[in-house]
């Protein structure tokens, strides 16, 4: 049969609300705090090294430079802290392989038994590590370079770079959607199972392409009260809005369902075009 949009998010739906649901939306919440606070620290490492370096006073420069007056902590929030550019990189790309183990841990937690094919557990998350961890460093590595090159006052090469990473990370995106419920519910080798997504993906490339719009419009609901912290450090006491750390706190509490919906739902996509397949090794 082909993928079924409404059948993937009733599933996603069930999955959300069941014990399960409830048990990966906890952690998810305890993901992203400390992802909060990895980003949150590399953002304002990144950009106090630029500024020692004698890059150009941005948001992280001084009033007396002729800056606006904010500082880099207005918009981080109290959730970075204050340690060097080399090991805010390292909690960052600590909690980008964290993050896959815990999709990896969610999706064999959603899956029923009969459904995952490999049931060595280890084997399968050390995969995640190496191919899942591997594509979220490259994609981050990516967006950083536009970063990097913004901060460092080059905002011609920052664009373009941010232009290349962009259309890389929505390829990649989309050819290994299926690449963490491949690895952790399929029983391939390494390349079998990039080839074994690409193909899931390639079966019903429109219908889950749909899916994602959909998860993608979800996703705007937790980044409001993000969108409002900024707001309330440009134009404070304009609106009566909570703290900024209020409004942080309330972006992670909300985007923890929409994580744990997203992921229940892909994951039924992928189980939807795996059965229509006879798997014999793609």
């Amino acid at each position: 049969m082909a993928l079924q949009i409404g059948d993937a998010l009733r599933s996603g739906f069930d999955t959300l609300l069941s014990e399960d649901g409830l048990l990966v939306t906890g952690v998810f919440l305890l993901f992203n705090l400390g992802n909060t606070v990895a980003n949150s620290s590399f953002t304002e490492a990144l950009f106090d090294e630029v500024l020692d370096m004698g890059g150009p006073a941005g948001p992280g420069g001084s009033a007396g430079a002729g800056a606006p007056g904010f500082s880099v902590s207005d918009f981080t929030g109290p959730f970075s802290l204050d340690i060097a550019v080399p090991v805010a990189v390292v909690m960052v790309l600590l909690f980008l392989v964290v993050g896959q183990l815990v999709k990896f841990w969610g999706i064999r937690l959603f899956a029923e038994p009969q459904e995952i094919m490999e049931h060595s557990t280890s084997d399968r998350a050390v995969m995640a590590v190496v191919l899942g961890g591997g594509v979220a460093v490259l994609t981050f590595a990516a967006s950083m370079s536009s970063t990097a090159l913004n901060a460092s006052g080059r905002p011609l090469l920052g664009g373009l770079a941010g232009l290349l990473g962009g259309l890389l990370s929505l390829i990649v995106g989309l050819a290994f959607v299926y690449l963490l419920q491949s690895i952790a519910l399929y029983d391939g080798g390494y390349v079998a199972t990039l080839k074994h997504c690409v193909a899931r993906f390639m079966d019903a490339p429109a219908q889950i392409i749909v899916i994602l719009f959909l998860l993608l419009l979800l996703g705007i609901i937790p980044g409001i009260p993000s969108t409002a912290s900024v707001i309330s450090v440009f134009l404070p006491g304009s609106f009566d809005l909570p703290s900024q750390s209020v409004l942080q706190v309330a972006s992670m509490v909300l985007n923890a369902p929409v994580q744990a919906f997203s992921l229940a739902v892909i994951t039924d996509a992928y189980l939807q075009v795996r059965a229509d397949r006879d798997d014999d090794g793609f």
